[in-house]
């Protein structure tokens, strides 16, 4: 019974010794498992974290252009806009009539020098000559007319006087135009 019980005690010893290996190894795997997703977290964090930064950089880089790319957009409407607006002065005036003609004429040649010389479109000559005695010159081929003299030139062309009026009055039309 002797060697029974050193082999009862030796198996008992071994059992020990195997769940003691058992606990001390689930400990090991718990500490790396712990360990693992502790840094797991981390990583997982510092990823979220990095692409956070990226997109608060993307959103600092892109919100600007795009609001630039808007202005532009704009900006661009407005100018088609305005450019329309002249082109339609243009024609109107392009297109008047003989009497709302003689009116502008009449407006214009008021206080012409006599000495010179007026240059004017064919088909207005018989209605310049009519409303002053500045000696008639030359055709041109826009609306409106030029008065030469010896020492100056005065150009009265309705095209020259739109873009000066334009020029004059572009934030008043823009203003009109696009409420500002």
């Amino acid at each position: 019974m002797a060697l029974q019980e050193i082999l009862s005690q030796v198996e008992k010893a071994g059992q020990k010794q195997v769940e003691d290996i058992r606990k001390a190894t689930n400990s090991e795997v718990e500490s790396r498992l712990s360990e693992a997703r502790e840094k797991g977290k981390a990583i997982a964090e510092e990823i979220a974290n990095e692409t956070k930064r990226q997109i608060e950089q993307l959103e600092q880089q892109e919100i600007p252009a795009a609001e630039l790319e808007v202005k532009r957009n704009r900006l661009e409407t407005q100018r088609r806009a305005l450019e329309e607006t002249r082109q339609k002065v243009h024609t109107k005036l392009g297109k008047l009539g003989k009497s709302d003609l003689e009116k502008v004429y009449k407006k214009l040649v008021s206080d012409l020098p006599k000495d010179g010389t007026l240059h004017c479109r064919k088909e207005d000559a018989a209605l310049v000559g009519k409303l002053t005695s500045t000696k008639m010159g030359t055709s041109i081929s826009v609306p409106g007319f030029i008065v030469e003299t010896k020492d100056y030139r005065l150009d009265f062309r309705f095209s020259t006087l739109v873009e000066k009026v334009w020029q004059d009055n572009l934030s008043v039309v823009s203003g009109d135009l696009f409420g500002k």
